[in-house]
């Protein structure tokens, strides 16, 4: 039986789903597979939890936030800031709001508690607060590594002392930092604010807002809400941190924003120099030179991070990327182990090993790595779409539809999940479902034109040939030259005897692509493509 073009994506390291190129060339079946990365996680019941409207989300927060009054050692007021009642009962805020306190006391509906420090973390500048009297809060912590820019988020503060003050934004950059994500967002925020709370729009608290106002321009930036769960484990590491690294990260923050590597490189050379000791600033050089492309520097810096702070996951990682960057592959692999051996719950570092593991070939080890991803994010359909592609690979072509079929349930409006679940159907040998998925696909995304080439393929292996030759028709008249719905139609046109047609197909493809109307004319039943399994 003569054979189709089957449309391939070439592996890429991309965003997930985006829209795939059409031509020849990318139909071609060959030994490549491909993977999507991820660089943002979706919050994990995203899919599942329908959000709350911004009345909503204030009646459930505004209960958790307290006035931080900080009194000097005369017992005189000299600041005040905000702070978030935790579940733990105990209240947290930035580290600023209460230095050099000779007494702490925090206002809570009209009513003052005594007040002290129980953990601090200095270079994070985030602390939590013991309260007598103060009653634990009803609070969900969310989760940084699941935001995505773009989502909605609402900032809460007492910046006038008992003034509550509610604004919304959306979150407009993501930071990796070491457990979560830095987050800046067009929520506003106002000095008093310090300390107060950015919720998502589940109002589930992802941070604490930080006032910062830097030449001129507001800046709201939020800590991530991992720091203050991470601050019992930080006594002892926060007294080895120099607190002269925060100057140097503002500044190199603002060349990074602007993308000055150059800059950047030159000012974190400084940094080194000043404070040799410092993770951070040979960390930050090596993003620098990685963002140059300057590799065995990039290298050579995040090894100095690694060797002066081992037990921080992030310049593991960033490591592992460079290793990637310049070819090493066994390297990059065992950079990306060691990162999620320090954090388990790393999900990030679990995607970036899985993908280090599909590029190397090592399938079975990719799906252990997704497994760990799905563990820790498993309302989450594009990481269920990678288990497919994992799966896909290692030849299971039952649980990659399951996993693709769970992607397309968590995002039913994602026609490239719909299209990958028909392929993995055809694979397993379920032509039907096959057929089922595209046409759903197309219920989805219309203009879809590759769905259509997919589905005209399936019509050809069920051998409804009026079907196919009506699937390739409706894709040109999205794309009128698309190469590889040419051919095929060309091909069904010969196959039932319409010479005619097919010939002026010929021709359309001759002026479009001479070597694939080379293969139409001289032997297109030897032409290298899977009807049965596209991939």
């Amino acid at each position: 039986m003569k054979k189709k073009i089957n449309a391939l994506r070439k592996r890429e390291l991309q965003p997930a789903s985006p829209p795939e190129p059409s031509g020849f060339n990318h139909f071609l079946y060959g030994t490549a597979r491909s993977l999507i990365c991820l660089l943002l996680l979706s919050a994990a019941n995203s899919h599942l939890v329908e959000a709350k409207t911004a009345a909503e989300v204030f009646q459930d927060i505004s209960g958790s936030v307290v006035v931080v009054q900080n009194y000097d050692s005369n017992n005189k007021l000299q600041s005040m800031g905000s702070g978030i009642i935790l579940p733990s009962g105990n209240v947290a805020t930035n580290c600023h709001v209460i230095e050099k306190a000779g007494r702490l006391a925090i206002i809570y509906q009209k009513k003052e508690y005594p007040a002290k420090a129980r953990y601090t973390d200095r270079f994070r500048d985030v602390c939590s607060l013991t309260v007598s009297g103060l009653q634990a809060s009803q609070l969900i912590l969310g989760d940084t590594n699941q935001l995505k820019v773009g989502s909605k988020v609402y900032a809460i503060g007492a910046p006038q002392g008992l003034e509550l003050t509610f604004s919304d934004g959306i979150i407009s950059g993501l930071r990796t930092v070491d457990k979560g994500h830095y987050i800046q967002s067009t929520a506003p925020i106002s000095l008093g604010s310090s300390g107060g709370g950015l919720f998502d729009e589940n109002a589930r608290l992802i941070g604490l807002p930080t006032y910062f106002f830097k030449q001129g321009q507001q800046l709201n930036f939020a800590l991530p809400v991992e720091w203050v769960i991470d601050l019992p484990n930080r006594q002892s590491v926060e007294s080895k941190v120099n607190a002269n690294d925060i100057d140097w990260t503002y500044q190199v923050t603002a060349l990074e924003e602007k993308q000055d590597w150059g800059g950047m490189v030159q000012l974190c050379q400084r940094w080194t120099k000043q404070l040799p000791s410092s993770s951070n600033a040979w960390g930050y050089l090596g993003v620098a030179y990685l963002q140059k492309g300057d590799l065995t520097l990039a290298i050579e810096a995040y090894q100095a991070a690694v060797l002066i702070r081992p037990e921080y996951s992030q310049y593991w990682a960033d490591l592992g990327a460079a290793y990637g960057r310049e070819g090493q592959k066994l390297k990059k692999i065992e950079a990306y182990k060691k990162a999620v051996r320090l954090n388990n719950d790393y999900a990030l570092g679990w995607i970036n090993l899985a993908n280090a593991c599909v590029q190397n070939g090592e399938y079975e080890q990719a799906i252990l790595a997704y497994l760990e991803v799905l563990r820790i994010t498993p309302g989450d359909a594009s990481s269920w779409y990678n288990m497919g592609h994992a799966y896909r690979d290692a030849g299971q072509f039952i649980k990659a539809v399951e996993a693709y079929r769970k992607a397309a349930t968590l995002s039913p409006g994602n026609a490239q999940y719909l299209i990958k679940l028909g392929q993995a159907y055809g694979m397993a040998g379920q032509d039907v479902k096959q057929l089922e998925a595209y046409r759903k696909a197309l219920v989805v995304n219309p203009a879809y034109v590759d769905a259509w080439l997919y589905l005209g393929v399936a019509y050809n292996k069920s051998k409804m040939e009026i079907q196919e030759r009506d699937a390739y028709l409706k894709a040109l008249l999205i794309d009128p030259n698309h190469n590889a719905v040419l051919f095929n139609l060309g091909q069904n046109y010969l196959e039932h005897g319409n010479r005619q047609k097919g010939m002026e197909v010929y021709s359309r493809l001759k002026e479009l692509n001479q070597d694939l109307a080379q293969q139409f004319y001289n032997n297109f039943s030897k032409l290298m493509f899977f009807k049965t399994a596209m991939r």
